[in-house]
């Protein structure tokens, strides 16, 4: 037994290192630097609260707050509602269903710097292809992504991520579809119910939890996002506050401009906000998802 439980330390000790270099540690060190102000090449100078202070006066970073919680509002919901009307019709005996569900996940594989490049290219003012559609309908242009109203750009690049995610979540929302049994189906449909009927009484119910999740997951990276707003608005050294998002001043302040102690207290501002978030949204849960 003695010799047992020396190979079960051995056997986790790869995990242990591995969580204590790679997670505790910058984990800890990241909160320490919050307090100081540090450039990466000399020791750590500590200032005490003057990043906080500062970071509660500080414009740009307020603007990515707001521009995060406009990103989630339209990229989240929509998301999920597009995300859970596929997998249910994808559920259905449809003629080519797999060559829909290859389609339909196709964007998440494709990078980010072919995708956005793409959309950055439909969105031109000039000759983008939504305008082009626009003008059939003698509509002016607009200016998706450099126009002066500040939700704009936040909402087309959001637009842009949704057609990015939606085939992750439907894969999700359709493996808790396909769980759902077919006795109640027919049971259903014998007592004359409709496929709207379906759908909100029966499949909605049972993967409410799967929604949940994806809910979680798409409102967490809402507030993470990063690489789609740094190839639709070029580099982070030029992108108008308007369009900030916090990653992007983190990275900007973290790795441009070298002050990582203002960098690691933006990050622990957006962890706080990113939980309180989470915890509001599991405060809720109890009043609509079901569990079996």
């Amino acid at each position: 037994m003695h010799k047992q439980n020396h190979w079960g330390y051995i056997l986790t000790l790869p995990f242990i290192v591995n969580f204590l270099v790679f997670f505790a540690f910058p984990f800890i060190f990241s909160l320490y630097l919050t307090f100081t102000k540090w450039d990466m090449f000399n020791a750590p100078d500590w200032i005490g609260m003057k990043n906080w202070s500062k970071l509660i006066n500080d414009k740009p970073f307020w603007y990515s707050i707001r521009n995060s919680a406009l990103f989630a509002a339209v990229f989240v919901p929509l998301q999920t509602l597009f995300a859970l009307v596929l997998a249910f019709f994808l559920n259905q005996a449809i003629r080519a269903k797999a060559f829909y569900r290859v389609i339909f996940f196709l964007p998440v594989v494709t990078p980010w710097l072919a995708g956005g490049t793409m959309w950055k290219w439909m969105m031109n003012k000039t000759y983008g292809l939504l305008n082009y559609f626009l003008d059939m309908f003698h509509i002016p242009p607009i200016d998706w992504l450099d126009s002066s109203h500040w939700w704009l750009p936040v909402t087309s690049v959001a637009m842009v991520n949704v057609w990015k995610g939606v085939g992750s979540s439907m894969i999700i929302l359709l493996a808790g579809i396909q769980a759902v049994s077919k006795e109640l189906y027919e049971a259903a449909s014998l007592d004359g119910a409709t496929r709207w009927t379906l759908f909100w009484r029966i499949v909605f119910p049972i993967v409410s939890p799967m929604i949940f999740l994806v809910l979680i997951l798409s409102t967490i990276s809402s507030f993470q996002a990063f690489d789609v707003f740094l190839v639709m608005f070029s580099s982070p050294d030029i992108v108008a506050e308007q369009k900030l998002m916090p990653n992007i001043l983190i990275y900007k302040d973290a790795f441009l401009t070298s002050k990582m102690g203002y960098a690691s207290a933006m990050s622990w501002a957006l962890f706080v906000l990113i939980i309180s978030v989470t915890l509001v949204q599991k405060w809720s849960e109890k009043r609509w998802v079901h569990y079996e």
